[in-house]
């Protein structure tokens, strides 16, 4: 199986590029960058907003499965920007589904929380979507593209990712960390709930979805449901920092540009029954992040603490 992994360098791309030697299944990565560290992975540089370049990609290497992890993830960035955001969320998914369509391959979009409006949290597949922002319309308009195109289509709704990867932007559990460790004061949301998901678990998750060959809509999220104040105080105390300069506050008092689902979070039972495992908890994603090779080597001084 040949699996084509959009968004190569970012960071959910990477943990799943990471995955090659699990399974019987050739990765490949994409992405706008000329030159990506990718441990000896085959890597294309293509303009995904190019229809025409996506689909001689797709001609070319004749992938089995695509994982699209390109997109702008900034959510208040995609309220200023709105070109850029729509581009960036739609525009490449709509190329990629042409793309697949034409080729008889089948389609990963991976889609978040912020579908829904944060009032009755955690949400199942049959929940009414109600975005608040324009990243949140954006996203669910690309989930009826591809479930809606007749491709073979997965949608994965996920939240929060955590965990480390080399080369990756940092994530809020790496960033929340390093500030503890240099004794910074936090200021942290106590009104945004939702559950962690530990970036390697989704990994696996979505691979193990192109070898069943599923198909449809699914929530991935970790077992732990949480605010994002319960979160840095349970990752202090996972590696015994000092819990005191952890401040809760209100989301309404950081003045963002985008509306936040406050009480969100996804249940994930539909994607535990498709492939009879459960979601890690938060500890768990911890626990195994911590032995991670590569954690241990960049991070000795959070070990020793």
């Amino acid at each position: 199986m040949r699996i084509l992994v959009t968004g190569a360098s970012g960071f959910l791309g990477r943990s799943l590029l990471s995955l090659k030697g699990e399974g019987e299944a050739e990765w490949i990565g994409c992405g706008r960058g000329s030159s990506v560290s990718l441990d000896g992975i085959e890597y294309h540089q293509v303009d995904l907003e190019s229809r025409a370049s996506v689909l001689q990609l797709l001609e070319t290497l004749k992938p089995d499965w695509v994982i699209n992890t390109a997109a702008l993830t900034n959510v208040d960035q995609c309220e200023v920007d709105r070109r850029q955001a729509r581009r960036a969320n739609l525009e490449i998914v709509e190329h990629l589904v042409e793309g697949c369509r034409r080729t008889g391959t089948g389609l990963v979009q991976i889609s978040t929380d912020y579908v829904f409006d944060g009032t009755e949290g955690p949400y199942s597949e049959e929940d009414p979507p109600r975005p608040l922002s324009y990243y949140g319309q954006l996203k669910l308009e690309s989930e009826k593209r591809v479930l809606e195109s007749g491709c073979r289509g997965i949608v994965v709704r996920t939240l929060w990712l955590y965990g480390y990867v080399p080369e990756a932007r940092p994530n809020f559990v790496t960033r929340s960390l390093e500030g503890l460790y240099r004794g910074e004061r936090l200021r942290i949301f106590d009104d945004q709930w939702g559950n962690p998901t530990y970036v390697h678990d989704l990994a696996r998750t979505l691979f193990a979805l192109c070898r069943r060959g599923s198909r449809g809509l699914f929530h991935m999220g970790g077992a732990t449901f949480m605010t994002r104040y319960e979160l840095v105080l349970e990752l202090s105390r996972f590696f015994g920092l000092d819990t005191r300069r952890i401040e809760p506050i209100s989301t309404q008092s950081a003045g963002l540009k985008a509306m936040r689902p406050l009480r969100s979070g996804l249940r994930t039972q539909a994607i535990e029954a498709e492939l009879g495992r459960k979601p890690l908890s938060f500890i768990e994603g911890l626990e195994q992040m911590v032995k991670d090779d590569h954690f241990r080597r960049d991070f000795p001084h959070l070990l020793q603490v």
